[in-house]
């Protein structure tokens, strides 16, 4: 009876070792996923600056890194810069950014489609936190940021593409206790830029291969 089972034990031991040496020769592989959509098709793209509720540089620094992402992602993309909105719209002899605008886009500059986007910059809002025994006080001011941006089809003035993203930053913060106090405030321009940085990278995100890593045998 003893026999059986040494064999059944062999076996078992074969089986463990293939099975080892299998898992040995796997390994991992970076596989770049497309990005989901594809500018190749349009041979020109026309961008509008961006517009907001802030100041007119601030406009030109989103309005750059957002062109700046999408050509990084996809160098064959030549954009075609229409200006400021309502400096556009005139040109154009319509009264807003509509329909008709786009489509007379295509008819002034030939372009085959046109990005355009926007961002608002909240009010700064005050947060307080205070130790239950008062020995210590923290606040902080922080802003919010929103950004949309939209891709027309000129011919038609369809839109094909939209995006949005929002987060929040601190830009001043104060710290007390009976020992010390710090204040800490951020350069609003040089800040703002950097926030805009980084929602214009989140907008694209669309234009950009991707990357992942996936098990293959050797």
């Amino acid at each position: 009876m003893g026999i059986p089972n040494l064999r059944a034990l062999k076996i078992f031991l074969g089986f463990l070792v293939v099975g080892l040496s299998a898992f040995g020769c796997a390994h991992t592989v970076v596989v770049q996923i497309p990005p989901k959509i594809d500018l190749q098709p349009y041979e020109t793209i026309g961008i509008v600056e961006f517009t907001s509720n802030s100041q007119e540089n601030l406009n030109q620094i989103a309005t750059q890194k957002f062109m700046g992402f999408i050509q990084n992602a996809q160098p064959q993309v030549r954009f075609l810069e229409l200006g400021p909105e309502d400096q556009l719209v005139r040109k154009l002899g319509r009264n807003s950014l509509d329909m008709e605008a786009i489509k007379a886009i295509e008819k002034t500059y030939g372009v085959s489609s046109v990005f355009t986007g926007s961002f608002e910059i909240s009010n700064v809002q005050p947060k307080v936190s205070i130790a239950s025994d008062l020995s210590s006080l923290r606040a902080s001011a922080v802003v919010n940021i929103s950004m949309v941006s939209k891709h027309w089809e000129t011919v038609s003035g369809a839109t094909i593409w939209s995006n949005s993203r929002q987060g929040h930053w601190k830009v001043a913060g104060i710290r007390s206790n009976a020992q010390d106090i710090s204040f800490s405030m951020n350069a609003p321009e040089e800040q703002y830029g950097r926030y805009l940085e980084d929602l214009a990278y989140a907008v694209t995100d669309n234009f950009r291969p991707h990357y992942e890593k996936r098990n293959a045998p050797k």
